[in-house]
């Protein structure tokens, strides 16, 4: 009787678990559609490359839109594949705040204005609220692809 007890106490435990993760990954899978917004892209003829479906690197790994907010930190750079080897490379890319559709002026910070190929996100991230948008735009036209506009959202899940 008690190990029947200890089993079904095991079971229920792992049932508990799984329903805990799989509520976990529902509340990200809506975090994460609330911070993408539409990129406001559209296609050129000018676009070399092969353009991933989320080109934006934290810290060299993919950019979880999901746990990203106002307080994220790291490195931001963006990838591409090579037109004719497919291998990643970094391009050149401008970001800024854009605040009730109104680009946000920072100032002491003009090299947001200068194409780079890598950034410390907390550089811009200090001077954004929730509800601002940051957006992430090529340098070159045929990079146009990559753009991506984010909604920040408070800290936490």
């Amino acid at each position: 009787m008690l190990l029947t007890a200890i089993i079904g106490s095991r079971t229920f435990a792992q049932d508990l678990v799984s329903s805990l993760i799989f509520f976990d990954q529902t509340k990200n899978s809506d975090r994460a559609k609330e911070v993408m917004q539409d990129n406001e892209y559209t296609s050129t003829g000018y676009e070399r490359g092969n353009f991933y479906s989320n080109p934006l690197m934290l810290n060299g790994k993919p950019l979880d839109y999901g746990a990203f907010n106002v307080e994220s930190k790291g490195e931001l750079t963006v990838i591409k594949g090579a037109p004719l080897t497919s291998k990643t490379m970094q391009i050149l890319f401008y970001v800024y705040l854009r605040r009730n559709g109104n680009k946000v002026l920072i100032p002491g910070i003009e090299k947001c204005s200068i194409g780079q190929t890598k950034m410390d996100i907390s550089e811009i991230l200090q001077y954004a609220k929730p509800g601002d948008h940051l957006v992430i735009e090529p340098v070159n036209k045929e990079d146009g692809p990559v753009k991506r506009i984010l909604k920040l959202l408070g800290g936490g899940c």
